[in-house]
């Protein structure tokens, strides 16, 4: 059984939300409900659903800012000493 686009938007969406470490509390499910069902009445075609769901996300959920990890150790130019 294949999933429908807004199965697929919503499962997207919930993951999404996982991975940057909000707790997916019964208000937070129902707040991305209404952002597919809000981006379906919307209209449009059924293949560019996920980009309007993905483009509004930030609009309804705070999310964290990226976060960029540190170069370890520490880089520094050095010779490899190809020379004789």
């Amino acid at each position: 059984m294949t999933a429908t686009s807004s199965e697929h938007a919503l499962a997207r969406v919930l993951s999404y939300l996982r991975l940057c470490d909000i707790p997916l509390t019964r208000e937070v499910m129902l707040k991305a409900l209404g952002l597919v069902q809000d981006a379906l009445l919307e209209g449009g075609t059924s293949s560019d659903l996920l980009a309007r769901v993905m483009d509004r996300l930030p609009q309804r959920f705070s999310l964290p800012e990226p976060r960029v990890p540190i170069a370890q150790p520490n880089l520094r130019r050095s010779s490899i000493r190809y020379g004789p």
